[in-house]
């Protein structure tokens, strides 16, 4: 009998050695946020040991790429990019031997990236990575125009290590509390209005957006096909206690901040004479173009006329993009405006999906639009190709600049978003190679690390409590950001956002956090927890202060733009 157990605890051992001793770690499995997508590819190659990088452009064919929302009743796939990178291990990039990691993650956006991290769908939670007819195939150079080695197909081993597995990590451009609201508002009738968050001993109200069909699946949102085209679905989730489609339990989550980064406002094409003399906006004219009360090039100051039509780009509701610039400018509790206005029907549904609607009561017949389009790469991409003047944002970084020749960006209530205090603006984005480029050495983001500049958020990556995977990563971009000038660091951050309770979360005692980097935001205080998208931009030092001054644990919450 003794022998019998000896040799059934031998067993178990050897297994155990087995399952732990597999040659692939998968370090990072990870989707979400376009503005990180160039970051974290470029990262990788920072991590110890990874030096190969695959990229493949967006397919839902050979290959077929996507996460999987495998919850009963959904089954819904959402496609993306992806990138993954690898280490050669004892063997190469093309034929990885012995033990080495694999980080990977698809561009989605930040509500579906938060979603497929919070998910249970009985299995497991997060989204299943759908990896069908990659491997052996050339990838497409997504990040910094070139994967590496060149021309390197994917490994067999690589593919089947990550394929089938559930998503662990989700890149996001707002906090998970403001992702839910977005679906929140999204499943909600744009007839009718919800609260958002307390404000003045009232409630800060806002219209629905009319994507519901069901209690938890709505009408997929659309992108223009003439820019792009792309799907996202509009499915709802929990980021605590169960799954409100399954009923399972949701998982524990830590929020790591990546940095600080703007979003830039930018026009095309310079080859223009009116938009070459553009040089600023005010909130007000561009919460108005958002809204399709203007369409006028003459309608920024400085533009000689006459006047022409400009076509204005508006991201998805599911883009921490989206709702970082809706909540900083139009849809301020200055402007109650927003992106969506006369985007209803009478039955409190969507009217246009994909968006293709007036701006300025139609003066130009239909060469004025507000039309969707999904993504920030769909959003550069069109900027760069345009004809006439367009209108878009986007979160600012070196990837996503690199070869808009033709736009500029424009300074924002005369606050320029980039540059340090030693160079000034002339409209060309660093690191694009248009005429006048002061390269990326002279992004020192002075007037966004100052507190004037309005529309920025903080760049975050969300997974397991003290996961390596993402300590690894975070490392790895502070070190990529050397050379990009991505973003600011959180060791270096002057400001941060006023946090606050978000109505029908389970969140009821928001935070501003205990500490951002180095850098102390509340002595003693509770963990960051609660909306901060279009939170009123405070110094880390009045923050800190007000902790010391007022005995808070909490910091200075519930303010907003």
């Amino acid at each position: 009998m003794k022998f019998a157990k000896y040799l059934l605890t031998l067993a178990l051992a050897f297994c155990a050695f087995t399952s732990t001793s597999k040659a692939q770690t998968v370090a990072f499995l990870g989707g979400g946020s376009s503005a990180l997508f160039q970051e974290l590819g470029s990262a990788t190659q920072y991590v110890p040991g990874v030096s190969c990088l695959w990229t493949h452009s967006k397919s839902t064919t050979t290959p077929n790429i996507a996460f999987t929302d495998a919850r009963t009743g959904v089954g819904l796939d959402e496609a993306g990019q992806i990138f993954i990178a690898w280490g050669p291990g004892s063997g190469t990039c093309a034929a990885p031997t012995g033990t080495y990691s694999i980080y990977a993650y698809v561009q989605l956006d930040s509500v579906v990236g938060d979603r497929c991290y919070f998910i249970n769908d009985g299995a497991g939670t997060g989204c299943v990575l759908k990896l069908t007819g990659a491997a052996g195939i050339a990838g497409s150079n997504l990040i910094g125009g070139a994967d590496i080695p060149s021309g390197v197909l994917l490994p067999t081993n690589v593919a089947n290590a990550i394929a089938g597995q559930h998503m662990f990590v989700a890149g996001t451009d707002i906090r998970p509390e403001d992702a839910q609201f977005a679906i929140q508002r999204a499943l909600t009738r744009c007839d009718t209005y919800m609260p958002r968050q307390y404000f003045n001993n009232a409630s800060y109200y806002l219209f629905g957006l009319g994507y519901q069909t069901g209690t938890n699946v709505g009408t997929a949102i659309q992108g223009n096909a003439s820019y792009g085209g792309g799907t996202f679905n509009v499915i709802n989730f929990n980021i605590t206690g169960t799954d409100p489609i399954t009923g399972g339990a949701v998982p524990t989550y830590q929020v790591s901040t990546v940095g600080a980064q703007p979003i830039v406002v930018a026009m095309a094409p310079n080859t223009d004479s009116q938009v070459a003399a553009m040089t600023d906006i005010t909130a007000g004219t561009l919460t108005m173009f958002y809204e399709g009360l203007l369409g006028r090039t003459t309608d920024l100051l400085g533009t000689p006329g006459p006047a022409e039509a400009v076509t204005v780009l508006v991201r998805e509701p599911l883009s921490g993009t989206y709702n970082t610039f809706e909540y900083s400018i139009p849809q301020s509790t200055q402007f109650h405006a927003g992106q969506e206005y006369g985007n209803c029907n009478g039955s409190g549904q969507v009217l246009s999906n994909p968006m293709a609607l007036q701006n300025g009561g139609g003066v130009f017949g239909n060469a004025s639009l507000r039309v969707r389009a999904i993504g920030t790469g769909n959003v550069t991409k069109y900027l760069g190709l345009a004809t006439t003047p367009t209108l878009g944002y986007f979160f600012w970084s070196a990837g996503n600049a690199a070869g808009l020749t033709t736009v500029k960006y424009l300074k924002v209530n005369g606050i320029d978003p980039l540059l340090d205090t030693a160079h000034s603006y002339n409209g060309a984005l660093p690191g694009s190679g248009a005429t006048g480029d002061p390269g990326l050495n002279a992004v020192g983001f002075a007037g966004l690390n100052s507190g004037n500049y309005p529309i920025w958020s903080a760049l975050r990556l969300v997974g397991p409590p003290g996961n390596a995977g993402v300590a690894a990563m975070i490392t790895a971009l502070g070190n990529t950001n050397l050379v990009q000038h991505d973003y600011i660091t959180p060791s270096t951050m002057n400001i941060w956002h006023s946090h606050f309770f978000l109505n029908g979360q389970n969140d009821p005692n928001p935070a501003n956090g205990p500490s951002l980097g180095t850098q102390t935001l509340c002595a003693g205080g509770a963990a960051e927890s609660g909306g901060d998208v279009g939170g009123s931009t405070l110094l880390l030092s009045n923050n800190a202060d007000f902790c010391h001054d007022f005995g808070s644990t909490t910091g200075k919450l519930n303010l907003t733009f």
